[in-house]
């Protein structure tokens, strides 16, 4: 009876129709994700989420987005972007674009995590799977994902910010096409600088980060899997280990990518999202991975903030 009410309650509060006609296709915790973004942003969790990351996110790293104008806010829409060194950007993102925007990114997160963070539903975070992520985008949410995913955040910091995909990471291109919807490359500048990792620091020193880099290219049969999932998994726990650098970050929001959906290969749609990405990443990173420049930037935003309010 439980499940029951818990059912009845979440259809309820889905107000538009695509969106529970689509909701009811799903178990209970997925069909969290079809609540309205209003519904997310002021449940118990997300507040909580912004006690603990907004706030920081905004006064200790000068959180700001640029680019937003570009989106319509009326239409789904697939925003793609590059795996950190670190994950500590993410939960604060989508955070933070809520409070700014109004809005709710709904997360495909990997399907190895959800069991064992399954109160990130409550954020509208769903599985990385095409049949829920294509419902979500015709259901007129914003929808983001990594398509590198981990193995991309693995391949050491001399590579943070090049675009660095798996071959076979083509969903994300089927998903858009099919729902209709642009494909939108993100990149929030300055994000390798804002944490510090003592253990990723050293796994960089030592090298290692090519090597697995080197691991993947071989596609080794069953041996490459196996080492992908238990480094994923190592490098996972090992990202929980973080130092905050205060250091300056922006939201770009590019250019949707262009592409004919009836035409173009999807080979095609995920090589010019690809390049559109990096040169996203390359306008607004042209340094490359500096902690220098990066906490330059935030203490002459602050510079800036001081002299406005004094003048």
């Amino acid at each position: 009876m439980g499940v029951m009410n818990i059912g009845k309650k979440i259809n309820s509060a889905i107000s538009d129709p695509v969106a529970r006609n689509e909701a009811r296709h799903y178990n209970l915790r997925t069909r969290l994700a079809f609540l309205p973004d209003q519904y997310i942003g002021e449940s118990w969790f997300f507040r909580l989420l912004t006690f603990v990351y907004y706030y920081f996110f905004i006064y200790f790293h000068g959180f700001e987005i640029k680019g937003i104008e570009k989106i319509d806010p009326d239409r789904g829409c697939l925003f793609i972007a590059r795996h950190s060194t670190h994950n500590g950007e993410i939960v604060g993102t989508v955070v933070c674009v809520y409070h700014m925007t109004g809005r709710v990114m709904r997360s495909l997160i990997h399907r190895y995590l959800t069991p064992f963070f399954p109160i990130l539903r409550l954020m509208g975070s769903v599985p990385g799977e095409p049949k829920s992520a294509l419902s979500l985008l015709k259901s007129g949410f914003w929808v983001a994902v990594v398509p590198g995913g981990a193995e991309e955040g693995m391949v050491g910091h001399e590579n943070a910010y090049k675009v660095c995909w798996p071959k076979k990471r083509k969903g994300f291109a089927y998903i858009a096409t099919q729902a209709q919807v642009p494909i939108v490359p993100l990149f929030l500048s300055n994000v390798d600088e804002m944490r510090w990792n003592p253990t990723l620091w050293l796994w960089n020193r030592l090298g290692l980060g090519r090597l697995f880099a080197y691991i993947i290219d071989l596609n080794i049969p069953f041996i490459s899997h196996f080492i992908i999932l238990l480094a994923s998994t190592a490098w996972f726990l090992v990202t929980f280990i973080q130092i905050p650098i205060p250091a300056k970050i922006t939201l770009h929001i590019g250019d949707p990518v262009q592409f004919d959906a009836s035409q173009d290969p999807i080979d095609d749609v995920v090589e010019q999202a690809k390049q559109d990405l990096q040169a996203l990443i390359d306008r607004h990173q042209p340094y490359g991975k500096s902690y220098t420049n990066a906490v330059r930037e935030r203490f002459e935003c602050l510079i800036q903030y001081w002299r406005k309010r004094i003048m």
